[in-house]
């Protein structure tokens, strides 16, 4: 069977009432921050993926808990799988994203505290209102659906 997509994982990681972002500067885009993350490479499983990005852009260490997000890029064919991750170790340090070729795409990598979320351009967009409505406090029971195409969220199930 022919696959359809490409997959790629970002984490969603929390601390201090902080959330981890990377900032990208693409030649073809305005620049954008979002959660640290990348495609998964060939035999390779989602959760080994996660860790493994998160080391190579920002030098920390993870453990993936749950999926609380998935989006789709129709046009890329790319499916995004978000995972809530616990920190577990390691200083931020602004790493390399290999899945992007050119100049340097990632510029910043850093904690930024949630209650200034809104200041920020972070992609997925729609996940930023319920991080703040939350105050962080996202629980494994909470999914939320991305659409890029119709720039929406759905909860799907779970509380707090």
């Amino acid at each position: 069977m022919k696959s359809t997509h490409r997959v790629s994982v970002r984490a969603l990681v929390l601390k201090d009432n902080s959330v981890l972002l990377v900032r990208h500067a693409h030649q073809d885009r305005p620049p954008f921050w979002c959660f640290p993350g990348g495609l998964v490479e060939e035999n390779e499983d989602l959760l080994f993926a996660v860790r493994r990005e998160l080391v190579e852009e920002t030098g920390i260490s993870v453990e993936p808990l749950s999926v609380v997000a998935l989006q789709e890029f129709r046009k890329e064919k790319l499916l995004e799988v978000i995972f809530l991750c616990n920190y577990t170790g390691g200083t931020v340090s602004l790493g390399s994203d290999p899945d992007n070729s050119g100049p340097p795409v990632l510029v910043d990598a850093r904690w930024v505290p949630i209650e200034t979320l809104g200041s920020f351009q972070v992609h997925p967009a729609e996940l930023i209102p319920h991080l703040i409505e939350y105050g962080g406090k996202i629980g494994a029971g909470r999914f939320f659906s991305v659409s890029s195409k119709y720039s929406m969220i759905q909860n799907l199930a779970g509380e707090v």
